[in-house]
This record gives C-alpha cells, sequence and structure tokens, in this order.
C-alpha cells in the first residue's frame, strides 16, 4: 500500500465517479415516478426509479465520505488556523457566488416553466431573485450548493475532534479505533450515522437540506465525513484490511439490495407505502445505511487495489470536478426546460438531457480553468499564484 504521503490516484477515482453518477442522477430525476423534483416530465419511468433506488440509497454517503478522505490531506500538515483558512476560502466563496450567479439561471427556468415569471434572465437576476424570499416561497437559493454548505458547517465543527485526534493524549482512541477498523468489526461503525439519525429524527423528521431544520440528516453526512477522515488518517494501517474484505462487503451489499428490493424499493418505485415502500421506519433505516457501508467499503477496497495509478485523464477530470459541480444542475434545468416540450421519448430525452448537460458542464469547468488567479477560488479553483505541494485536499472541496 502507498504511504499516504504521495498520492493516493483512487480517492480521486471516487471522487470523480461519485461525481459523475450525481450527474446522471440530477439528469434523470425529472423522469422518476416516486420523486417530485424541481422540473418533472408528464411521463415518467417506473423502472427507471426501480433502477436509481440503488445508488440513491449510498451515493450522497460516498460524496460526504471521500470528502471527509480528502480533508484529512488538508488537515495533516496545517495548523488549524491555516486549515479553517483554507476551507473558508475553498467553501465559502464558491458557495456565496454560486448562489448569487450560478444558481439565478436554473430558478428562473423554473418560474418560467411555472409561470410565477416572464421576462428575461437579466431582469429576473436584479429585479426579482434577491428581493422576493428564500425558495421556494421566493427565489433566492443554495439550490444542490447545499452540499458545500454541509461541508463547511461540518469542517468547522467537526475540526478540534479532528485535532484531538492527533494528540498524544488520544493515542489510546486512535489505536482502537486502527485495530476495530483492521477486523470484521468494521461493519459495525454503521451503528454511528445510524443511532444519531434515530435519536434526532423525531425532533426533524423530514430531509430538508437546509440546515437549521435538518439535524436527522446532518448529523448522518457528519458521521460519514468523519468516518472518511479517520480512514484517510489510519490509510496505510486500515486500508489493506478493507481491500482484503473486499468481497465479503461486496456480498453483503448484494444480499441487502435484494432483500431491499424483495421488501421495500419494488412498492417504492410505485409511489406506495411512502419513504420505506411499507417496511418499518427503523428496519428499513438499518438496512439503507448498512447498505451505504457496505458499498462504500466495496468501493474503497477494489479502487484501492485496481485504481490507485497515475491516469491523464482522471487527473484531468479532477482538477475540473468542483467547478463542473457547481454549474451542472443549472444545465440540467436548462436542459430540460428545452428538452421536456419536444415529441421525443422518455429515454431519448434522458439521453438528450445528460448529454447536453455532460457537454456544457465540461466546457464551462474547462473555460473556469482558464481564469486568472483571482477569480479562480469563485469556482472552487486553487490560486495558480501559489506554489503547493500535490495534496488531495480538493476532495475536501468536494462540493
Amino acid at each position: 500500500m502507498q504511504p499516504t504521503s504521495h498520492r493516493l490516484y483512487y480517492v480521486d477515482a471516487l471522487r470523480v465517479s461519485a461525481f459523475g453518477l450525481l450527474i446522471l442522477y440530477h439528469s434523470s430525476a425529472a423522469f422518476l415516478y416516486d420523486l417530485d423534483w424541481l422540473f418533472n416530465s408528464p411521463e415518467k419511468s417506473q423502472t427507471l426509479s426501480l433502477v436509481t433506488l440503488f445508488p440513491r440509497a449510498w451515493r450522497l454517503a460516498l460524496l460526504f465520505f471521500v470528502s471527509g478522505m480528502g480533508t484529512w490531506f488538508a488537515f495533516r500538515s496545517q495548523t488549524t488556523f491555516d486549515f479553517l483558512k483554507g476551507r473558508f476560502l475553498r467553501l465559502f466563496l464558491p458557495l456565496i457566488f454560486a448562489m448569487c450567479v450560478i444558481i439565478v439561471p436554473q430558478v428562473w427556468y423554473e418560474r418560467l416553466s411555472d409561470g410565477r415569471f416572464q421576462g428575461s434572465l437579466l431582469e429576473f437576476w436584479v429585479l426579482r431573485y434577491f428581493t422576493e424570499g428564500k425558495y421556494p416561497t421566493g427565489n433566492f437559493s443554495w439550490a444542490h450548493m447545499w452540499f458545500v454548505a454541509y461541508l463547511l458547517v461540518m469542517t468547522v465543527i467537526c475540526t478540534p475532534i479532528f485535532r484531538l485526534f492527533t494528540l498524544p493524549s488520544t493515542r489510546r482512541l486512535s489505536d482502537w479505533f486502527e485495530r476495530t477498523a483492521r477486523s470484521p468489526a468494521i461493519y459495525l461503525f454503521v451503528l454511528l450515522p445510524l443511532a444519531l439519525h434515530l435519536i434526532f429524527l423525531p425532533f426533524f423528521p423530514r430531509e430538508t437540506n437546509v440546515l437549521y431544520n435538518d439535524g436527522a440528516w446532518f448529523a448522518v453526512w457528519a458521521s460519514w465525513f468523519g468516518l472518511g477522515f479517520l480512514v484517510a488518517k489510519h490509510h496505510q494501517a486500515v486500508v489493506p484490511a478493507i481491500i482484503a474484505r473486499r468481497w465479503w462487503s461486496l456480498a453483503i451489499a448484494a444480499a441487502l439490495t435484494i432483500w431491499l428490493y424483495r421488501f421495500s424499493w419494488v412498492t417504492k418505485a410505485a409511489s406506495i407505502g411512502g419513504e420505506t415502500g411499507g417496511m418499518s421506519m427503523a428496519l428499513y433505516k438499518t438496512l439503507t445505511f448498512s447498505l451505504a457501508w457496505t458499498v462504500i467499503l466495496a468501493a474503497v477496497g477494489f479502487a484501492a487495489l485496481h485504481a490507485n495509478r497515475k491516469s491523464p485523464v482522471l487527473s484531468w477530470l479532477n482538477a475540473k470536478i468542483f467547478p463542473l459541480y457547481i454549474v451542472h444542475q443549472t444545465f440540467v434545468i436548462m436542459a430540460l426546460y428545452y428538452v421536456l416540450p419536444l415529441d421525443l421519448s422518455l429515454w431519448s430525452k434522458l439521453a438528450l438531457v445528460v448529454a447536453i448537460t455532460t457537454f456544457w458542464s465540461l466546457l464551462t469547468a474547462v473555460i473556469a480553468d482558464l481564469l486568472p488567479s483571482p477569480f479562480r477560488m469563485l469556482v472552487g479553483l486553487p490560486d495558480r499564484r501559489k506554489v503547493r505541494a500535490p495534496d488531495q485536499s480538493m476532495a475536501a472541496a468536494g462540493g
């Protein structure tokens, strides 16, 4: 196993794959039978809903986990002040820029579609976007950038805890984590997000993505984030054991998937039985959280074994992935606005939305990479003027 002083290319591969999956999911969301999204196709597919229920169970957990891994690479060689300053610049500036500029066309297309506004984008931006309150009753929104906002907040909250794990006085705790993570008991770490979620769920019953009333899910995402940080910190000791158990992780994930499809997802995809498809809430949460954890472990195991090599394509994509994320949902909404009225089959529309979103997102990310240094930070890219050793801190900006 490569020492963590060297770049771990498989972390880049996981990150790029996770965000690629995110683009596919958002491109398909308007066509999902069981989902009421920002835009909705008049023709929806129960089959598509059924297929996507599997990645929907673990895609965000993987994103937060990989972001936690990236956070360790940024954290390990910096003071607390420098680390938080760097995270603030890398996350807060793109968040504000996106909320004030990038997301505006997205909401404009929504308002054109629902009949609440008729006029130009410039008119909407100047006169309506900032003045009518927060979304959804108003217009001002962080939309998909909730992920970046959550990363920023959980980074600030978790930094003192992370710093504790580097102190000599907590060596026993670090040793316990290492021993546990190298044993089959690693699968029990799912109890951390599961327990926190079930504790907070009575107080925060809905997933809102607006932070202040989303405590049950914020605790879950922070747990995956923290587990990613700890696995990266103890990489040399823990990841070989994860690799050794990769087939067990895959087998458990497959068994859980079959169970969920058999007793929950088939009915859920048909919009029957609510959020759990008729299964009890506690059991459903236990199964889906366990699936997310075993998929993460399987993905880390296989990627660390087979994808831990330098690739020019991977390096190129990894450098563009944050600005691509920032703009992708606006292009999804744009594509849906123009594609949905066309006289095409559902699958043709879906393919067209994916193609349009991918093309324009990649093109915008390429253009963003050409920006002069002061403006690069607005899209989450590092300042070219700063010479720095290669690291993987952009995985933390995973935004």
